[in-house]
């Protein structure tokens, strides 16, 4: 059986009947090869899953806008929300043995924001920051060049989790094969694209209130292992050679729901759902006509269809419906009208050709197209796209590339188009996608670059009233639309599977993207 969660509320998705049992190893499907276990350099969910264990942020999200204690036991926001005062817990070793304390939180920021790291996601997570400062070893202020209300939402991610500072520099550029936290498990292995083994932490006794226990985790050990082939992955779980995987394909999902062995969960994500990001700098999408032209030339019903079998739903933002702040009014800006997309592009001067295709000034309209090619999504969405644009006169040339060669090319801007998807807890995503910090090889590979924008931004992220930073939100909606920045597909869901008869306790957060195994146990 299965069942879709909305956001809110973390949802324990594992019956829990009996007394937890102790030890026993849990074999995690994971579904995609990664970057690096650096939660502070990362892009990958894959990596925050498995630091979510690993690593302790200072505070957690227990549900939309509620904050509870990690870390640091309590903390205090100042008016203007550009200051942030957190006093942390007294008891906390990292791994390595070293004690967690202020200089570890003002280390780990300050890591972040140096340009040398290459910081991806902590690097926006962490927004307009300035300074830590160290009151005393146990509280520091952290300090921003302006109001960033979003900022306890980004301290509850695994992202900004504090790192061992004698690790780093143990390591130096290696710590990513070596990470070293203060989490319920400790690293114990990483075999490159094949597993990843995390030892539970015996000396574990600072769990956040979120969970249902205190002490060291019941699990004696967690391997995740990398299978990106989804059929590969599904017959491992039937098999039981797996007990949980993450992102159950939509062709398995309603067949694994009538198994009678397997628990599915999905959960809609909040952030930004399924899109292709437009690289607003490389002709012709320096063009806004061209870009409004994909967005009308793209039937979103049918692309559902074809490739997640109809179980996600349309988007039409850059926000997820599940996202604080999506704006309804933005299902009326784009539809699917070819005509509309025809139209467009002539304006634009690219005229259809007798073979065709689209050609100005003797050049073809030929957009390069790059996607990870190991990824099923990316591939199905790189060649639907292919054939949705190819009777308006518009080729994609797909470029279908390993992991290191996809990154070398889209973080030096060498696409025309990408595709992305972006779980977030708050609105702010839109820092990611559209902040002109971000354009240069970080997130933002629109590469788009727009004061206004910027600015809408920043006070969307310096406001703490919600009523306006919902009007502010909806501007910034309705501005990427109009400017047709990025072409939003559908509003995702992450989609787990576990073996019902083997695993307990194993939770959902409530913005749909992470499974939370502190308290799981394994039936014996």
């Amino acid at each position: 059986m299965g069942r879709f969660l909305p956001a809110g509320d973390p949802v324990s998705a594992a019956a829990t009947p009996g007394r937890p049992q102790p030890g026993g190893e849990l074999v995690y499907g994971m579904s995609s090869k990664f970057d690096t276990l650096d939660p502070n350099v990362t892009t990958f969910s894959q990596v925050e899953r498995i630091a979510n264990l690993v690593f302790d942020p200072l505070i957690r999200e227990s549900k939309p806008g509620v904050f509870v204690a990690g870390l640091a036991e309590r903390w205090e926001v100042n008016p203007a929300a550009d200051q942030y005062t957190f006093h942390l817990r007294r008891d906390v070793k990292f791994h390595d043995g070293t004690p967690f304390d202020a200089d570890a939180v003002k280390f780990t920021f300050d890591r972040i924001v140096d340009p040398a790291l290459k910081s991806q996601e902590a690097f926006s997570a962490i927004g307009p920051y300035e300074s830590t400062t160290v009151v005393d070893p146990y509280t520091v202020i952290v300090r921003f060049k302006k109001p960033y209300a979003p900022f306890l939402s980004s301290a509850a991610q695994a992202l900004l989790a504090p790192v061992s500072p004698a690790a780093v520099k143990k390591y130096g550029t290696d710590f990513g094969a070596h990470p070293v936290g203060t989490g319920p498990f400790k690293f114990d292995s990483y075999a490159i694209d094949a597993a990843v083994r995390v030892v539970r932490n015996p000396d574990y006794n600072w769990a956040p209130p979120i969970f249902a226990h205190q002490g060291p985790a019941y699990l004696d050990r967690v391997t995740f292992r990398i299978v990106p082939d989804s059929p590969t992955r599904v017959a491992a779980l039937r098999s039981r050679e797996m007990q949980l995987i993450e992102d159950v394909p939509t062709q398995d999902y309603q067949a694994l729901q009538h198994d009678a062995s397997i628990q599915t969960v999905a959960g809609w994500i909040s952030g930004s759902g399924w899109s292709m990001m437009c690289n607003v700098t490389r002709p012709p999408m320096d063009d806004v006509k061209v870009r409004q032209a994909l967005s009308w030339g793209v039937d979103r019903a049918a692309m559902n269809k074809a490739v997640w079998q109809g179980v996600y739903r349309v988007a039409s933002s850059p926000l997820t419906r599940a996202t604080f702040g999506w704006d309804p009014a933005t299902t009326n800006v784009y539809g699917y009208d070819p005509k509309k997309a025809a139209a467009l592009l002539d304006e634009a001067g690219w005229k259809i050709t007798p073979g065709g295709v689209r050609q100005k000034g003797g050049q073809s309209l030929i957009l390069g197209t790059y996607y990870r090619s190991d990824n099923y999504n990316w591939t199905a969405m790189a060649t639907f796209c292919q054939s949705m644009y190819a009777p308006l006169g518009i080729t994609l040339d797909l470029h279908g590339l390993a992991q290191g060669g996809y990154f070398d090319a889209v973080r030096s801007g060498q696409h025309h188009i990408q595709y992305w998807w972006n779980p977030w807890p708050d609105p702010d995503v839109v820092r990611l996608l559209f902040y002109s910090a971000n354009a240069n090889g970080g997130t933002n590979r629109n590469r788009y670059k727009n004061a206004e924008m910027d600015q809408l931004i920043d006070d969307a992220a310096g406001t703490v009233s919600s009523v306006k930073r919902q009007t502010l939100y909806a501007q910034i909606q309705l501005k990427v639309l109009q400017e047709a920045v990025m072409v939003y597909f559908t509003d995702s869901a992450n989609l787990f599977g576990y073996q019902k008869a083997k695993v307990n306790g194993a939770m959902l957060d409530w913005w749909g993207e992470d499974m939370l195994l502190y308290d799981t146990w394994l039936t014996k």
